[in-house]
Formats: structure tokens, C-alpha cells, sequence
């Protein structure tokens, strides 16, 4: 019998937006972000690349220190379908991860800021088949810089980011490793701010990783 997968990620996307807005829960953080991201990338094998197309949905909450370094955490689910040519079988993945991440934020001038950001997450997750189930683990490491430049109520970002998996994908028979193909990518980042700490951002990117997010931000 296949194993049920974990429950759909609408009403996890419900609570975070509600997280996200103002209310109680935002007055404990100087920060609150929800999000959600389609991004499809190539992952390396010892005998093949495959491809990986991802959609995510995830919560993070940080503090900012005196000296301006925010600190945060996140979490969130992911759902990942591993492409692949036969004989190989095409998976796909449902699971979970958690994340910390750093960034400081440098402004320059009355509408410059530049910034960096370092991530550092664990996921981990399962697709069971009729008669056979493989578990998915890797840790994921990025850094991000980007330059913004604001004016009224938006802001534009060109930011790169440098991404590095290490990963493997097991049954009871077998172990395969893999990383990112490609670790560099590049983007952009679009803010409309609809209160002075609040806004929401797409972002679409290129390169190793190619997709788009949608967040909603709260920020102090």
C-alpha cells in the first residue's frame, strides 16, 4: 500500500500569512516573513543531472542585534519532483526543513542600502512507492549580496546568490549522493511597501536556480 503523503500546505500557507500581518505575534520579533517559491534546479549525480522542480512554503522570524545584524530562523515544506530520463525512475519528494540565516543591511545615501545575507538549512523528506521507499536528506548553504535602490513606495534589488547542496537519496538497497549543478544564480527582488515596516516582494531568478518567490514582509 503506498504511504500517504503529509497534508497539503494550504492551510499551513493561511497561518503564516496571518503571521505575517500585524497583530500579537509580530510584537515578539523585529521580523516576520512568509513565503512562497516555485524554482527549478539541476541537481548532480555520480551518473546523470537531473532536475529538480521545487515549490516551497515557509515562515521566517529574526531579531536584529545593537550593531544591525539580524539573526532568524525558518521553516517550512518543500515538494520536489526529481526529473529523470529512463531506465531511472522519476521521484517526488514531500518533506520538511529548517533553516538560520544572518543578514546585515548597510544603507548608503537616503535611498541606497546594500546588503549580505548567509543561509544555512537542513531538509529532509520521503516518496514512497508501490513496494519500495526513498528518503531524501541534504544540508544547503547560500550566500547573498545585492544593492537596492528605493523610491516612494517601492524598492528594486538586483541581488546573486552562491548556493552549495550536499545531499544523498537512499533505499534499502542503495545510496546516491548529489549537489547543485550550478551554484551561482542571479535576480532580482520587487518591494511594494504598504505601511512604513511592511511590504511584499516578488522575486524572480536565473541562473543555477530558476524561478520565482512571493513574500510578505514585517519588518522593524
Amino acid at each position: 500500500m503506498k504511504r500517504a503523503g503529509p497534508a497539503r500546505p494550504g492551510w499551513r500557507l493561511a497561518a503564516l500569512l496571518l503571521l505575517a500581518c500585524p497583530g500579537p505575534a509580530a510584537a515578539f520579533w523585529t521580523g516576520v516573513e512568509a513565503s512562497i517559491a516555485n524554482v527549478d534546479a539541476d541537481w548532480a549525480f555520480d551518473a546523470e543531472t537531473r532536475e529538480a522542480q521545487s515549490s516551497l512554503v515557509s515562515l521566517q522570524i529574526e531579531e536584529k542585534t545593537e550593531t544591525g545584524l539580524r539573526v532568524g530562523i525558518s521553516l517550512g515544506y518543500f515538494d520536489t519532483r526529481l526529473v529523470a530520463d529512463d531506465p531511472s525512475p522519476t521521484l517526488k519528494f514531500d518533506g520538511h526543513f529548517v533553516g538560520l540565516y544572518l543578514n546585515r543591511l548597510v544603507g548608503i545615501g537616503e535611498h541606497v542600502e546594500v546588503y549580505g545575507q548567509f543561509n544555512l538549512s537542513y531538509h529532509s523528506g520521503q516518496d514512497s512507492l508501490v513496494g519500495e521507499r526513498f528518503d531524501i536528506d541534504w544540508t544547503e548553504v547560500g550566500v547573498e549580496f545585492g544593492a537596492s535602490l528605493r523610491f516612494a513606495h517601492y524598492r528594486i534589488t538586483p541581488y546573486a546568490v552562491y548556493t552549495d547542496i550536499d545531499g544523498d537519496i537512499s533505499n534499502l538497497a542503495d545510496v546516491d549522493v548529489f549537489e547543485r549543478d550550478e551554484p551561482v544564480s542571479g535576480g532580482i527582488h520587487l518591494d511594494y511597501f504598504v505601511e512604513p515596516t511592511a511590504f511584499v516582494r516578488l522575486s524572480l531568478q536565473g541562473g543555477g536556480s530558476v524561478g520565482g518567490y512571493l513574500n510578505f514582509v514585517r519588518r522593524y
